[in-house]
């Protein structure tokens, strides 16, 4: 829909509460398309011009369409189709009493004004062709009327609703009940009987109500009465059958409705089993989170009973790379799947160093920069490790003598690369700082040659690090 919202705003002069309504009619019109056999396409009036562009197009899943080629910024005036720039101009739907021949193919055309807000914004056309579409059987007739329905709506600014469930629309082709202004059943597709027979219905549902299924309340009545497009179940064990209602509304009264009901017990099977899966994954990073801790915490209570400053400074190295990759697995633990925002995972390491490094009374001032979004475990753990050893040395070594400073990371994706910049601007590093021998930086080094990526270091008035990741 961004190239039908970008293009209208570019050549007309609509609103941009106009091209929202077209933009939400272009995500609902496939209903029409299905029931009408016919191919959509929607002209838009070029502003200053007397000329029409499609800016949108779409085929039919019950017929065969007319236009495989792309029909989307075609232009036509008004002799090239007289019955868009009428349908426009007198604000009511024009249709052919007979099919015309168009390069060998007969073809129907209907011309229906797009009003929104009383005025008429577009021109919707359904365009099919009795040839190549299905023999008219009372199943083809039922959607052919409901397709009338939906046309006078959308020339009376009633669809697509303001407020739509979320989701796809489901297919009609999936199963279609015809109601009654009263909401009972007055037709029903062989699709929707079998989806009812799924859920134990085997008597005749003609004349009844949904809700006296035995199958629980539907939002038939509620869509009836607020004239609102409402979503629904019905659920009977393991199989579960959606319904999408839909008012039909002529002026001010409900003259009827549509359901499309869709068997979507295999669907929901497999969500529960992902759901199961991915509360399965939470709980293996949550655990392995909490182990790490206990480890940290082991750590910390050894060094405390050692009086080797080295060996206390060895170990307190170790608890934040320890801490470093439990915040990982914590942030995994969150969230559903197997990745994690690294932006996330970046500040919570720095609070964590500055935490246990930065001793009371100096002035430290560590600052995070960029999302480059959600990375995989297999990068974000290396990587996360990799800042923490970064920004340990920066402020045991750049800063000597008590003295403040700045320390910065800067995160940013581009392309199929993870760049991460960490610098400061303390003393710097003298020589070549990839020949420095500090353990600290071999591991930023083995850890980026692990992961396929690039090290560079330069020191000059401060200190530069930059790590980039392939992230493929």
């Amino acid at each position: 829909m961004a190239v039908l919202s970008e293009r209208a705003r570019e050549i007309s002069g609509l609103g941009e509460e106009q091209i929202d309504h077209l933009r939400s009619l272009c995500s609902s019109w496939q209903v029409l398309a299905d029931l009408s056999f016919s191919d959509l396409l929607l002209y838009v009036p070029v502003a200053g011009e007397e000329v029409f562009e499609i800016c949108a197009q779409l085929r039919p899943f019950t017929s065969q369409t007319l236009y495989p080629q792309d029909m989307v910024g075609v232009r036509v005036t008004q002799p090239d189709q007289p019955m868009v720039e009428r349908a426009y101009r007198e604000g009511r739907i024009w249709a052919q009493k007979d099919p015309v021949l168009v390069d060998g193919t007969r073809i129907r055309m209907d011309a229906v004004p797009v009003r929104f807000d009383g005025d008429t914004v577009a021109v919707l056309t359904k365009e099919g062709s009795p040839g190549i579409s299905r023999r008219l059987g009372r199943l083809e007739r039922v959607y052919l009327d409901a397709a009338e329905y939906v046309s006078t709506m959308i020339c009376e600014g009633r669809f697509p609703w303001p407020e739509s469930p979320p989701g796809e629309w489901p297919r009609v082709g999936d199963g279609l009940f015809m109601l009654d202004r009263f909401g009972r059943v007055e037709w029903a597709s062989p699709n929707a009987l079998s989806s009812l027979h799924r859920l134990g219905v085997k008597q005749n549902v003609v004349d009844r109500w949904l809700d006296d299924l035995g199958l629980g309340e539907t939002p038939v009545g509620r869509a009836l009465s607020s004239k609102r497009l409402l979503d629904g179940e019905l659920i009977l064990g393991e199989a579960v059958v959606a319904l999408r209602v839909m008012p039909l509304v002529e002026g001010r009264e409900v003259i009827g409705g549509l359901v499309i009901a869709r068997d979507v017990s295999e669907l929901r099977q497999k969500e529960r089993v992902i759901s199961v899966r991915d509360a399965t994954i939470r709980e293996i990073h949550h655990r392995v989170k909490n182990n790490l801790q206990t480890i940290a915490s082991l750590l910390r209570l050894q060094g405390r009973r050692l009086h080797s400053p080295e060996a206390k400074e060895a170990l307190q190295e170790s608890v934040l790379r320890i801490g470093s990759i439990a915040l990982v697995h914590e942030i995994l633990s969150e969230d559903v799947g197997d990745v994690a925002e690294f932006g996330e995972v970046a500040r919570r390491i720095a609070r964590m160093v500055g935490d246990g490094l930065v001793m009371p009374g100096r002035d430290y001032v560590i600052e995070v920069v960029g999302e480059p979004g959600p990375l995989g475990a297999d990068i974000a753990t290396p990587l996360a490790v990799t800042l923490s050893e970064l920004l340990q040395n920066s402020l045991e070594h750049a800063f000597p003598d008590g003295r403040g400073g700045s320390v910065g990371v800067d995160l940013s994706r581009a392309d199929d690369h993870v760049t991460m910049v960490v610098w400061d601007d303390g003393i710097g590093m003298p020589g070549d700082p990839l020949r420095v021998a500090r353990l600290g930086l071999q591991i930023v080094r083995t850890l980026t040659d692990e992961m396929g990526g690039r090290l560079s270091i330069t020191s000059e008035g401060g200190t530069r690090t930059e790590v980039s990741i392939p992230t493929r």
